[in-house]
């Protein structure tokens, strides 16, 4: 028999020149069968070539079928000589099957093993091991030799490497030829089923191939020996398969195939392919006669590309930006040559840094495509579903395990006639689930409890729970999501744990994803794509299912009677499901392949794109991730035959083949050639450029222009044409980028396209919403009289700490209040939440205390603290507490509050033995709508339609009395440092002390009816557990220095009696600053405050002064909300804090202070004189 090398360089058609060769043989042998060979992954391409050439060498223009021609790749030559044979009977295994042949043959063999014994169960070692062992059949080394390999001088870790992989590798072999077959095992079945057949009528074409393994060669050599015929097309010119190889040239792996088979036979012809060149270009052939000679460092002239449309280059600012180049390209092509998609193929060395940005951007601009690239299983939601179930059962029922698992949407709790739930409404209830979980922290043995989770709310003015028809309903959908889990989920783990073989394991998993409907879903989701159109989509779910089937099939076929390892068989079915992939068939023959430059090309292109040329990738980094490293395979490469000297490659062997790979990328095209890459990644990390794009760019003297994101402001009518038209959608994009350029304002040059897009029947709608945003200014709209009803009623019952939001900022107001906008609720631990537990604490201790007719002044620290701790025991039980009970790290932080208020009371305690105050009443609510207890509220009638109504919570309020007179003071508790502001005062930023002061005072004939009390003031208490300083506490008493630490600050009435009630260690006889109060003693016996610029203490008028001015801005502001004006005006303090700083509402608001119409209310510096003295100004007019 006879074989034929054809040799040719890659300009040249390959395949084109064997057809040819096919059809004239076809007549010769009408009789013959004949088979075309190629790579897997252009099977399909090859084969609508070899039909379409045969059709138009033929003649023949209809429709056209042949039966003695097939296109095949090796493994599925292999399936069509051997399916009819007994030995294509024995079980197959996958990729995934392979590895679960691996770790089995790992845990029988482990007591023999050395350095393999410690990585057993680890997945990605049996991964790594089983490539290795692919890799060794694939290169035909026996055990024997793997063994005399072994004790060959080499060294020690390699040695004990070798050992073990002897002893797996023997075993493998065994059952790879006794039980299973593997992909490497089939071939080598098939070269010795070949060996017996008659071939005299058989003739095989291959093309495509640079290198064969060695079972490849192997079967090729059986070809040649018995078939009519092989003919063989190589890339590359006589002279590389003539001279001696070198691993450095251009064509080394085409040599090397060629000296590997032609050593074998006899008599051997290298021919040229003589048809002419597929190229068009002449300057894409001189390219390639460049890259040849400079290959083998020939001195090349340079000369400037003869078109420079042949050959462009180009750089874009990032990649989104590269992407829209090529489209607009494409489109623009599309159009001046009245061409194809097909004619186009986009190229790149690693597809998976754009995969995600191509197909938006060429959607967007209407150009079909095809992703020349696998798509991994690992993301299908059976996957998700599958490791979730099996993270539950681990991690007992954690949040994101049981979300995991519910939002694949493949198990759906089914109603009562038997049919899933309605998708929308799971869903719905879902998100409230989950929304209620973030909120509650209900994890774990929570979703087992018996008793049903309660949906409630919390007001914030007491701690009670509130019960809604609405939190009933919520509570029925979220116990709905809990039931299904309950039901679903514990008797299938409960079955799986007592599974004692990888059989009753595997048939448990099946039986419940195809019993609780999953199965069935997956059908649905078939269905619902073939609906759409979308049959690539349809093809998912079965392939997704046949997979699992397959694996669960291999799995039982090795692990089926050995004891079952949950943790291993969960790993076995991930790592399958990671190495499956898709089928990928085009969904219509005329569209854009984009591609990666590694992988074998049949293609017809007109124009090629190369994308992503950068020195990171071109040439690529290889790393050989084989279990052999590069430092062992150079120690095996004197100790291996010739025929297996793959083995011995290292990664750097396969960094000299970059050049060749971008030599084929070159010259795949007929016509042009398009390189670019970008010069920066999104997190802004510099691209450089490839050294391969630099060498043409020196050459050809080619200029590799900087295409800019958007088009500059001063951009003529023709470079915008040029860089930035492609469809009607993306250039629609990118007039309205050039307005925004120029001030929101079209040039009149570009307004004539502007109109002719307004006018296109697809995009003119949206055109003309789009150039409208140009005059959309960030404004607010004022609302409606009957919005404003609608929102706000004719009475705003509101609390005081609300009306301080509006002053802040008016619009976040509205958002919030109006619109009633909330961010989700979570479980942690916030500020308001420590604030409740110190109010509630401290409420209670009062509570408690008054009940017992006593003071806090009154009993022992003892006593005290027994109080404190039975209090906080109380409260950490109730629902609002119990994130303060849900981890070790909580319990910690509930400790230290306990420990806070424990700090706390000691300081009341301490400051009400100095004073004659003693505390009233506790958490003293005004104005609650529908409570029959508490105060007046603060009510303001704004017209004969409209009022305002305060109510709040005071949270202490202290007596003092003395002879006949009697005051009335407030406390309020805060969690920060709190001081008393004219300027916020005064400016409606910090109204709550004020307000309260004022309800109090128009309460008093509620609270002391028989008297006429005089307000004391209002102050704040740090509520803190603070740190004192060593000098102080050196130099003064420890109470002294604590006191001082935790001082009230306020405003308080300047009156002398009432300050020396205050705090009676400042006596007539003894001056000093007071430890309880903001004010010092003179030694004259008058008063001051502490604070300069906002004093502390205040006369009568100029508390009714602040009271005026508190009372008119409540008012102001309710006016302003019932106008339905609205304003974005974030309050800007002076020292550059601003209101928008922490708002949840930035991304509705836009606020952006580089507008014209968005600004800041900036609030000026006043001193406290300056404020009574504005207000005064004010009260008089």
């Amino acid at each position: 028999m006879s074989v034929n090398f054809y040799f040719g360089k890659a300009s040249c058609d390959h395949h084109h020149f064997l057809i040819d060769r096919l059809a004239q043989k076809s007549r010769v042998d009408p009789q013959g069968h004949f088979f075309y060979l190629v790579p897997n992954h252009i099977k399909f391409a090859a084969e609508v070539k070899v039909l379409k050439q045969l059709r138009q060498t033929s003649g023949n223009q209809g429709l056209y079928a042949q039966k003695n021609v097939q296109t095949f790749s090796f493994t599925r030559l292999a399936w069509y000589f051997l399916k009819d044979t007994p030995i294509f009977k024995i079980p197959r295994l996958s990729k995934a099957g392979n590895q679960m042949l691996v770790a089995a043959i790992l845990q029988d063999k482990q007591a023999e093993l050395t350095i393999f014994k410690a990585n057993q169960v680890q997945i990605g070692f049996v991964s790594q091991l089983a490539a290795q062992l692919s890799e060794l059949q694939q290169n035909l080394v026996t055990t024997a030799e793997l063994t005399q390999l072994a004790k060959s001088p080499l060294s020690a870790n390699l040695q004990a490497k070798l050992h073990d992989l002897t002893l797996v590798y023997q075993e493998y072999q065994q059952k790879s030829q006794q039980q299973f077959i593997g992909n490497e095992g089939v071939l080598n079945l098939l070269a010795e089923n070949l060996q017996q057949r008659d071939l005299s009528h058989d003739y095989f074409y291959i093309a495509g191939f640079s290198h064969f393994n060695q079972q490849e060669r192997q079967l090729v050599e059986v070809l040649i020996k018995k078939a009519a015929e092989v003919n063989l097309a190589l890339v590359g010119d006589r002279e590389s398969f003539l001279t001696k190889q070198d691993p450095n040239s251009l064509f080394y792996r085409s040599s090397c195939l060629y000296q590997a088979l032609a050593r074998s036979q006899a008599s051997v012809k290298l021919l040229p392919i003589t048809n002419a060149p597929k190229t068009e270009s002449t300057s894409l052939l001189n390219l390639e006669d460049y890259w040849i000679r400079n290959s083998r460092l020939e001195f090349v002239p340079t000369s400037a590309a003869q078109s420079t449309d042949s050959l462009q280059l180009f750089k874009a600012a990032d990649r989104q930006t590269e992407v829209r180049q090529v489209a607009i390209k494409i489109r623009q092509l599309l159009q001046q040559e009245q061409g194809h998609y097909r004619d186009f193929v986009v190229m790149t060395r690693h597809l998976d840094l754009y995969r995600n940005i191509i197909e938006p951007i060429f959607q967007q601009a209407g150009i079909p495509f095809f992703i020349d690239l696998q798509h991994e299983m690992s993301s299908h939601p059976l996957v998700e579903l599958i490791s979730a179930l099996f993270d539950i059962q681990a991690n007992h029922y954690q949040y994101d395990d049981v979300m995991r698992l519910l939002k694949t949407e493949l198990l759906l709790p089914q109603t009562a006639t038997g049919q899933p739930l309605d998708l929308g409404e799971f869903r719905d209830c879902l998100d409230l689930t989950e929304n209620w979980i973030l909120k509650t922290g209900l994890n774990g043995s929570a979703w087992l409890q018996s008793a049903d989770w309660q949906v409630f709310r919390f007001e914030t003015t007491d701690t009670d729970q509130v019960l809604t028809s609405q939190q009933e309903k919520q509570t029925q959908q979220v116990n709905l999501i809990r039931h299904f889990v309950q039901a679903t989920l514990p008797p299938f783990f409960e079955k799986l744990m007592q599974a004692h073989t990888g059989r009753q394991a595997a048939e448990i998993l099946v039986n419940f994803l195809v019993e609780t409907g999953v199965a069935r879903q997956l059908l649905t989701w078939r269905d619902q794509a073939i609906a759409a159109g979308d049959l690539a989509a349809a093809s998912r779910p079965e392939e997704v299912w046949n997979t699992f089937v397959q694996m669960l099939d291999e799995y039982v076929l090795i692990f089926g009677d050995r004891p079952v390892e949950l943790e291993l068989f969960k790993e076995l079915l991930l790592n399958g499901f990671a190495g499956a992939q898709y089928s990928q068939v085009p969904s219509t023959l005329d569209q854009v392949t984009i591609t990666e430059t590694g992988m074998a090309q049949l293609q017809n292109a007109q124009t090629a794109f190369l994308i992503g040329a950068t020195s990171a990738v071109m040439p690529d980094q290889t790393t050989q991730p084989a279990l052999l490293s590069d430092s062992d395979r150079l120690q095996l490469a004197d100790y291996l035959p010739l025929e297996q000297a793959d083995l011995a490659q290292t990664s750097n062997i396969q960094l000299a083949s970059e050049s060749y790979l971008a030599y084929l990328a070159f010259m795949l095209p007929k016509k042009r050639l398009v390189l670019s890459y970008p010069q920066q990644e999104s997190d802004g990390q510099e691209l450089k450029a490839s050294p391969y794009l630099k060498q043409l760019a020196a050459q050809f003297a080619l200029d590799c222009p900087l295409i800019a994101a958007e088009p500059p402001a001063g951009i003529s009518v023709t470079d915008f044409g040029r860089f930035f038209v492609g469809n009607s959608r993306t250039t629609l994009s990118q007039l309205l980028n050039l307005a925004r350029k120029n001030q929101k304002q079209l040039p009149l040059s570009f307004q004539p396209l502007a109109k002719w897009l307004k006018q296109d029947p697809q995009v003119g709608q949206l055109a003309k919403r789009v150039f409208a945003s140009l005059s959309y200014r960030n404004v607010p709209e004022k609302l409606q009289p009957k919005i404003v009803d609608g929102l706000y009623g004719k009475t705003i019952n509101t609390s005081i700490s609300k009306l301080e939001e509006f002053y802040t900022n008016q619009y976040a107001y509205f958002l919030k209040y109006g619109l009633r906008l909330q961010e989700r609720d979570v479980f942690e631990l916030s500020p308001a939440n420590t604030g409740e537990f110190f109010h509630a604490a401290l409420d209670h201790l009062h509570r408690n205390l008054a009940a017992q007719h006593t003071s806090i002044a009154e009993i022992s620290s003892q006593q005290l603290q027994q109080q404190i701790r039975s209090i906080t025991q109380e409260l950490l039980r109730l629902p609002q507490f119990q994130i303060l009970n849900s981890s070790n790290r909580m319990q910690y932080l509930s400790r230290q509050l306990a420990k806070t208020i424990r700090q706390v009371s000691w300081t009341i305690h301490q400051q009400l033995q100095r004073s004659q105050v003693r505390p009233f009443k506790t958490e003293v609510l005004f104005g609650q709508v529908g409570s029959q207890e508490g105060l007046r509220p603060l009510e303001f009638q704004l017209s004969q339609q409209h009022a305002v109504r305060v109510r709040g919570k005071i949270d202490r309020i202290d007596l003092l009395q003395k002879d006949q007179q009697t005051y009335l003071g407030i406390v309020d508790y805060k969690s920060s440092q709190h001081k008393f502001n004219f300027r916020d005062a005064y400016y409606g930023v910090s109204l709550q002390m004020l307000t309260y002061l004022d309800a109090l005072i128009k309460n008093f004939d509620l609270l002391l009816p028989k008297m006429q009390p005089d307000p004391a003031g209002a102050v704040y208490l740090h509520l803190q557990d603070p740190k004192l300083d060593l000098k102080d506490v050196l130099q003064t008493p420890f109470e002294q220095a604590w006191l001082k630490k935790n001082k009230y600050e306020g405003l308080l009435l300047a009156e002398p009696e009432l300050l020396e009630l205050l705090d009676q260690e400042l006596t007539q006889d003894k001056s000093g600053v007071s430890l309880v109060y903001p004010f010092r003693r003179r030694k004259d016996g008058s008063y001051a405050a502490t604070g300069k610029n906002d004093p502390q203490l205040i006369t009568k008028n100029q508390l009714k002064l602040l009271l005026w001015h508190n009372e008119l801005l409540i008012q102001q502001a309710a006016a302003k909300i019932f106008s339905g004006d609205l304003a974005i005006d974030p309050v800007l303090w002076p020292d550059k804090r601003s209101a928008m700083q922490y708002s949840p509402f930035k991304a509705i608001m836009q606020f952006d202070a580089m507008l014209a119409e968005n600004n800041y209310h900036q609030l000026s510096k006043m001193s406290a004189a300056e404020v009574l003295e504005k207000i005064q100004a004010e009260r008089s007019k």
